[in-house]
């Protein structure tokens, strides 16, 4: 479905608050859109008060994060941070370091999100998928499918890669959605942050003393220590691996499936050449763009950014929603679909959702399967899912650094 707001004008002085909301829930915010079609870096303002670059083009957001002349390490006085808690929860996190070092550590998990090994998990997704969907069905319609099915889904296949019972779900789910929360305060965030440390040390002991076939049991036994990761930073790594593990995909899941409910042609077109699941997730990726505020970066020298100078210390965010929709990479061709529109048959795998260069998302691979799993299974199962409300009632995320919807009701 595509809507596509009529933008007004910004005036580049103004350095305007962002993240900026989708006024349209199915478009780039429209400052940004303007942003792009002027060209080069705009000024914007963070919720503390500082201003700094954005990069909107998609040529540019590529040349932002590919480039060794930024850094991504949130414990730089000058870090455009996306709020108040993250250089304490973050800083000297493997994520937020600098190659080489970045570089060195992010090798040692590479191997358990390969294309090899989370395609050898195709079969069990597929049986957690029909579970999810079994249960459903039992239950009958109207279900919550963001509870049901969008959820649960990523939820159980990052508690079966690394070892973390999932039976605990609803603690550390309402940890990842207080980390991506933007209205939750410093304190309560910082609360809930230890509240998670807590519940991830006793987790990370227990490997320790009982290890088992699971990705923290082999982080600890091969990659703790000095040439690894320090052992007072294992809780905080494996509290990111199971929120990144499933609160982007979950979200993916829930968007993805209006996406389809509201173009009825591509849900047909999906159900009956299940060979497209993968164009289909490369598609919805680059479509939705779901993380809103990041990724984030600082200068460490002068570079120039689409014909902008950056001086060293001045920040850099991307825009991935803006870089996506870019009608210059996308839709540009003789009869290929707009940019702005849906078409699940695209060549969109060079986009920006991942991020880019050698900081972009880990977990990847993952997504992809469980995307390219769920979606032909579930309308080749429910064949007539429905919205249970009107599409105007649906609740979205709207300040949050992972987009998504806040319930899914669906029927049949």
């Amino acid at each position: 479905m595509t809507i596509t707001p009529t933008p007004e004008p910004v005036s580049v002085e103004e350095a305007p608050f962002f993240p900026a909301p989708r006024s349209c829930p199915f478009s780039a915010p429209p400052q940004y859109t303007e942003f792009r079609e002027t060209g080069g870096l705009h000024k914007v303002t963070i919720w503390n008060g500082t201003r700094h670059w954005l990069a909107t083009r998609h040529e540019d957001i590529r040349a932002v994060l590919s480039s060794p002349s930024f850094s991504a390490d949130v414990r730089n006085p000058d870090f455009p941070v996306v709020h108040s808690n993250q250089p304490e929860h973050e800083g000297g996190m493997f994520l937020r370091l600098d190659d080489p070092e970045h570089a060195r550590l992010r090798q040692m998990l590479t191997r358990e999100f390969s294309v090899k090994r989370t395609q050898a998990m195709r079969e069990e997704l597929l049986e957690i998928t029909d579970e999810l969907i079994d249960a459903m069905l039992d239950k009958g319609g109207p279900v919550d499918l963001i509870q049901d099915f969008a959820l649960p889904m990523p939820s159980r296949a990052i508690c079966a890669i690394l070892g973390v019972p999932y039976e605990d779900h609803d603690l550390f789910q309402r940890h990842a959605n207080a980390g991506t929360d933007l209205d939750v305060s410093h304190e309560e965030r910082a609360r809930l942050q230890r509240e998670a440390f807590g519940y991830y040390t006793e987790l990370v002991e227990r490997k320790r003393r009982e290890p088992a076939d699971d990705m923290v049991s082999r982080l600890l036994a091969h990659h703790e220590g000095p040439d690894g990761f320090a052992p007072e930073m294992m809780p905080v790594l494996v509290g990111i691996l199971v929120g990144a593990g499933h609160e982007t995909t979950a979200n993916m899941l829930g968007l993805g499936t209006v996406a389809l409910l509201l173009n009825p042609e591509q849900r047909d077109r999906l159900r009956d050449h299940p060979e497209l699941a993968p164009s289909t997730a490369e598609e919805m990726l680059r479509y939705w763009s779901i993380v809103s505020t990041d990724p984030r970066r600082v200068a460490t020298e002068d570079v120039v950014i689409g014909g902008q100078l950056v001086r060293k210390g001045e920040g850099v965010i991307v825009s991935l929603i803006a870089g996506n929709r870019d009608p210059r990479a996308f839709g540009a061709g003789e009869g290929e679909c707009p940019a702005d529109e849906l078409d699940i048959a695209r060549g969109a795998r060079h986009h920006v959702a991942f991020g880019f260069g050698s900081h972009q998302c880990l977990g990847q691979n993952l997504a992809r399967v469980e995307m390219q799993v769920a979606w032909p299974r579930l309308f080749a199962r429910v064949p007539d899912l429905r919205l249970a409300v009107a599409v105007d009632d649906l609740s979205f995320k709207r300040n949050s650094i992972v987009y998504g919807l806040k319930s899914l009701p669906v029927t049949w």
